[in-house]
């Protein structure tokens, strides 16, 4: 392979920077944009594993240099970006945010954001958007593929280099393909379960071709091109999708393309391709923290522009003239960016420094777990008798029953229930249904298929300890019941011992419900279901603490309130299944709409408390607020039937 420099992979680093932005953005059709990170592994890969190639081959490699050229290419041009983002912090995130930034910092300074976002986010979750260093986990997993292909490739003989990256390569992609179903979101932040994409480019690189073998290649340029554009087929990632663009990917690297005008124009972009991935997602969150839903089409299209001019400015003048080393010495710089880590390890606690209120907005939003964190069950791990801790007397009359939205109601029921005492079984994602479950279509979701039997089986538990509880009298069950009839999710079945996955429908989650509620009262015992708050298409609790901190908020919900109309639109499905449900299992359905809504408007506050912690859950303040002025305990015993 040419050594010299390729303008065909510098174009395909534009290409991929460019899929990545437009994916984030949500500007056109390319759904599958994060795909371009993929690319990025297998160039990296590709381009490492030739550098050291070459310098082993004349003697020339140190792990010293080679370090300290990566760090000189990769450092500066972050800890800018890192340090610009930190100074906009507490301008745009909450307290909850900064906490979660803190974090977010120390990872990309310690190139352990991958481990630290595996614990923080799903990527493609909504709570992703809200993260201004989420993308350094592609970085942290680079780096940490730094330290394994060098030293393999520095250690190992040179006849066992191809034997031995197809080895790492087939055991990092058999792993992967283990831990997706089982850890979704592990498969795909972490290094063991990635690094075969950086494995296809190390192989590429060491792999022997010739003029015929690179003649043939030749011909796959362009349909390997129009996949990578047009990509996903629809499949499972981090694998199929993957595996299918990494191959593309290695096409396009084996088989040079000839350089002509489009490519000199893609490889401009992929000059800047780096500081551009840096900078473009944290001005797109916060562009959208500002306008708390979905920023206007022209403040999204003015942050992509605002991030290309950025780009090259970061690039012309941090990048370039650190990577061409004109700056200062080694030992200067070395010495800079060991001082500009620790700076910049301490900025996130000047940030939060400088929001500091007498509000404490981390504990009015804290996760609202009910009883106790101990009260949500994790998946795999279905109760076998209530906890101590998720009972306010040992022999309680109500059981709560579903997900995190019925965990939320627990402390305002539970300070108004009285003598009669109440039990918490709940799972967070779980609805309760007998013999059905619903996980999320993204396959890095934490919602998998195996999550969903997980739900079935912890449903029959909570209907197995009712069988031994004959004190508890009613049952109340509670949930968005949004998951079994959105088009984002599966339903998965249960057929005797097999689960079947099926398309969401409202029928089958009725006959779902109504099997738990018709398997409840064959135990003497009665049940009413309880509807979830209203809701919106933005983060309430965000909304609230922004609106309290007389932070810039702009766009129709400024007032941080509910538009019944919307709501109705918004949940169309899910009341539609809660009537069923009501119609069908002839059950008492309990809702508070009336209480918090007028004809247009839904309360969001009242009397300065926030009744929301985030975009539906209810907070501690707002579950005491709602169960006192509502008295919703005594609603729902006299309800239940």
């Amino acid at each position: 392979m040419p050594r010299e420099f390729r303008t065909d992979i510098q174009a395909l680093r534009g290409l991929a920077v460019l899929l990545v932005v437009l994916y984030h953005a949500h500007i056109g059709p390319f759904a599958a944009g994060y795909l371009g990170v993929d690319i990025f592994f297998v160039i990296s890969g590709f381009l490492i594993t030739n550098l050291i190639r070459t310098q082993l081959e004349q003697s020339r490699f140190s792990f010293s240099e080679f370090y300290y050229r990566r760090a000189k290419r990769l450092l500066p041009a972050a800890y800018v970006v890192i340090a610009l983002t930190t100074i906009a912090a507490p301008f745009f995130l909450s307290d909850v945010g900064l906490l979660e930034f803190q974090n977010q910092v120390y990872g990309a300074l310690t190139f352990s954001g991958n481990i630290v976002f595996w614990f923080q986010a799903d990527y493609f979750g909504g709570a992703a958007e809200t993260k201004p260093l989420l993308h350094f986990w592609s970085l942290a997993v680079e780096e940490q593929g730094y330290l394994l292909l060098p030293a393999f490739l520095a250690l190992a003989p040179k006849r066992w280099w191809l034997t031995g990256v197809s080895s790492l390569l087939v055991a990092s992609l058999v792993l992967c393909l283990y831990v997706v179903p089982r850890d979704p979101s592990a498969a795909f932040y972490l290094l063991p379960t990635r690094f075969w994409e950086m494995a296809i480019g190390s192989f590429g690189a060491l792999l022997p071709t010739t003029s015929l073998v690179t003649a043939r290649l030749a011909k796959l340029r362009l349909p390997a091109l129009a996949f990578i554009i047009v990509a996903p087929m629809g499949f499972a990632h981090p694998v199929v999708d993957a595996a299918l663009v990494c191959l593309a990917t290695l096409t396009l690297l084996l088989a040079p393309s000839r350089d002509n005008l489009a490519v000199r124009g893609m490889a401009r972009v992929g000059d800047v391709s780096y500081s551009l991935y840096l900078i473009h997602w944290p001005v797109l969150v916060y562009v959208r923290a500002v306008w708390l839903a979905d920023a206007p089409a022209l403040a999204i299209y003015a942050a992509v522009a605002f991030s290309f001019v950025a780009s090259w400015a970061l690039y012309h003048f941090v990048e370039e003239p650190f990577r061409r080393g004109h700056v200062m010495s080694r030992i200067r710089l070395a010495s800079g960016l060991v001082a500009a880590s620790v700076l910049l390890g301490f900025s996130p606690s000047v940030a939060i420094a400088t929001t500091d209120s007498t509000v404490d907005f981390a504990k009015i939003r804290r996760i609202n777990f009910g009883l106790g964190r101990a009260c949500d069950f994790s998946p795999g791990s279905p109760p076998q008798e209530i906890p101590k801790n998720c009972q306010t007397t040992n022999r309680p009359e109500l059981l709560v029953w579903g997900d995190s939205f019925a965990m939320a109601l627990v402390p305002g029921l539970a300070t108004t229930v009285g003598e009669a005492g109440l039990a918490q079984l709940t799972m967070s994602g779980c609805f309760p249904a007998i013999g059905i479950a619903a996980f999320s279509k993204a396959s890095a979701s934490p919602y998998s298929h195996a999550f969903g039997e997980d739900c079935i089986r912890f449903n029959d538990s909570v209907l197995a300890i009712l069988k031994n509880r004959p004190e508890i009298r009613t049952v109340a069950i509670s949930s968005p019941f949004d998951a079994p009839v959105s088009s984002e999710f599966v339903l998965l079945k249960r057929s005797g011992d097999t689960f079947t996955e099926n398309e969401v429908s409202l029928d089958v989650a009725v006959e779902g419900i109504k099997a738990l509620v018709e398997a409840v009262r064959a135990l003497g015992k009665r049940v009413v279901v309880v509807t979830p708050p209203p809701v919106a298409s933005f983060d309430i609790g965000d909304c609230l603490e922004r609106k309290a901190r007389g932070s810039v908020i702009l766009g129709r919900y400024s007032d941080c309130k509910i538009y019944v109309s919307e709501y109705r639109r918004f949940r169309s499905r899910t009341l539609e299944l809660l009537n069923q449900v009501a119609l069908k299992a002839g059950v008492e359905v309990v809702s508070y709409h009336d209480f918090l809504c007028d004809d247009t408007t839904c309360r969001t506050e009242i009397d300065g408390k926030f009744l929301y912690r985030d975009s539906g859950h209810l907070s501690y303040e707002g579950s005491e607020t709602i169960a006192r002025q509502t008295k919703l305990a005594q609603r729902l015993i006299s309800a239940a039937r």
